[in-house]
């Protein structure tokens, strides 16, 4: 085949004498020889440009399969092996593990209840604050309970069941979020500083005194300690921030999907669950970056992580239980069809699920639950 290239050789070696019309082809044989050019790097932009539109295309295409896929995992609620239903004051609450038992906040009946696992039954019924819906914290010795209404962290002692200190603190009086306890601190997001709940404020256990006030995003609500650092999720930036528990530095900040509120850390991982399409983010702490996003289908308000029996556990309005593997990122089953049941723990080798509106505490057989059939 002649290109346009061989032609414009051909044209360069004609004589000074050559006539008009030579001249001429000389010079569309030149420009074809341009415009065959151009083209062939056009053609490879083309190339360049639909690889690096196919990959995202088939991202996506994944995650909307993956989204779909849900459907197959969804077992009936009638099928969790509930092994003992424990009767507590009926409303909104929240859950904590820790010192052999399991802790429930009350927000109607304004206490705080201590369950034995042995033996399914309340141990103990400790008074609090007007309104003990802000999460459970438990560590350095103590249960904490922090009061949305009084707003207020109360102290309470396990060794005797009773409240040593009531720490007044300015937080805010969203309901959905938690306080964290570690690194010889407490912490939790409070309207300090002329913030909207902007600012991660650091408690002495000891005396209860405010130590150091560090600033992060607003509308941050909930805060877990974990891999040396604080860490703390922004609804209305879509990040979660990493905050050094010394300097108050703010290490890294990560995006993950919209409205991000409540987290929880495993042995290797930060897991964030984003309210506005129900996704649940794996951070890895080494590289301050997301790992893996799991697509749960739980979108909308309320929520709860928890951590244990080899999984990571999501719990939502009408979903109160969806398992996840963190080995292969993927959901293995979910339960439907329940009503203000979001709030749960996992912990004495029981899932834990607080039923609001007649006032129940589900205890769930992990070894059961693994022993269902493998499709609902």
């Amino acid at each position: 085949m002649t290109t346009p290239m061989a032609n414009f050789a051909v044209a360069t070696s004609l004589s000074h004498e050559e006539t008009e019309l030579e001249r001429r082809v000389f010079a569309e044989t030149a420009l074809s020889c341009i415009l065959w050019v151009q083209n062939i790097f056009a053609y490879k932009r083309a190339l360049l440009d639909l690889a690096r539109v196919s990959v995202p295309l088939c991202a996506a295409y994944s995650v909307q399969a993956a989204a779909v896929d849900i459907a197959s995992k969804q077992y009936p609620i009638s099928t969790l092996p509930i092994v003992a239903r424990i009767k507590v004051p009926v409303g909104p609450g929240w859950l904590g593990t820790g010192f052999g038992s399991l802790w429930v906040s009350k927000s109607l009946s304004r206490e705080v209840l201590r369950i034995d696992p042995a033996t399914n039954r309340v141990i103990a019924a400790i008074h609090v604050g007007s309104d003990p819906e802000l999460g459970i914290g438990v560590g350095l010795g103590f249960v904490w309970v922090a009061d949305t209404k009084d707003r207020t962290i109360t102290q309470i002692d396990p060794e005797t069941n009773r409240v040593v200190k009531v720490i007044p603190v300015d937080v805010t009086r969203d309901p959905e979020g938690s306080l964290g306890v570690g690194e010889g601190s407490v912490w939790i997001m409070t309207n300090r500083r002329g913030t909207k709940s902007g600012t991660l404020t650091r408690i002495d256990p000891a005396t209860g005194k405010i130590t150091a006030d560090f600033a992060v995003r607003p509308d941050s609500h909930a805060a877990v300690v974990a891999f040396g650092a604080v860490w703390v999720t922004s609804s209305g930036a879509g990040t979660v921030t990493r905050v050094d528990p010394i300097s108050g530095a703010v290490v890294a900040e990560v995006a993950v999907h919209a409205l991000p509120r409540f987290l929880i850390a495993s042995e290797q991982a930060i897991w964030v669950l984003s309210q506005s399409d129900g996704t649940l983010a794996r951070i890895d702490p080494s590289s301050n970056s997301v790992m893996a996003t799991v697509d749960v289908g739980v979108p909308g308000e309320g929520g709860d992580l928890s951590v244990g029996g080899r999984h990571v556990w999501v719990s939502a309005e009408h979903i109160p239980l969806s398992q996840i593997d963190p080995g292969k990122n993927q959901l293995v089953r979910q339960f439907v069809g329940g009503k203000k049941d979001d709030t749960m723990r996992v912990a004495f080798g029981s899932a834990w699920v607080l039923e609001e509106n007649h006032g129940e505490i589900w205890r769930i057989d992990l070894e059961k639950l693994d022993n269902l059939p493998a499709s609902p």
